[in-house]
């Protein structure tokens, strides 16, 4: 009968143990998925040689590669402060894309329009 006890009691402590090392590597998982995920953003400022507002795609050139990045549908595309359509943007703009990789594609997140806002700069100092 003593036994039966003893085995029983080391069972359940070897089962509690093992319990708690399984669950301290799930904890440390969600971290290094956080900084794999902002390792993986980037930004990229370059000159706009061409829009496909349908295929949700953007080239842009930096210094003298083009780059293609594909726009993915929830992204902030802004001219200034202005939130603006994929469309609108237009050739020899100046941009700054920020994306993310994802299976091996640049997607953008985020896409800055320069162009409008030098022109009111310089308009405000030729002023």
């Amino acid at each position: 009968m003593k036994l039966s006890r003893i085995l029983i009691a080391v069972v359940a402590c070897s089962s509690f143990l093992f319990a708690q090392e399984a669950a301290a590597p799930a904890a440390a998982a969600p971290k290094a998925e956080k900084s794999a995920k902002k390792e993986a953003a980037s930004t990229i400022s370059g000159t706009v040689v061409s829009v496909d507002a349908i295929a949700n795609t953007i080239i842009v050139k930096v210094k003298k590669a083009e780059d293609t990045v594909s726009v993915e549908a929830g992204a902030k595309i802004l001219s200034g402060k202005k939130e603006i359509a994929l469309g609108d943007i237009k050739a020899d703009a100046k941009v700054t894309i920020t994306c993310k990789m994802v299976d091996g594609k640049k997607v953008a997140t985020k896409i800055v329009e320069k162009a409008a806002v030098e022109k009111k700069e310089k308009a405000a100092v030729a002023k």
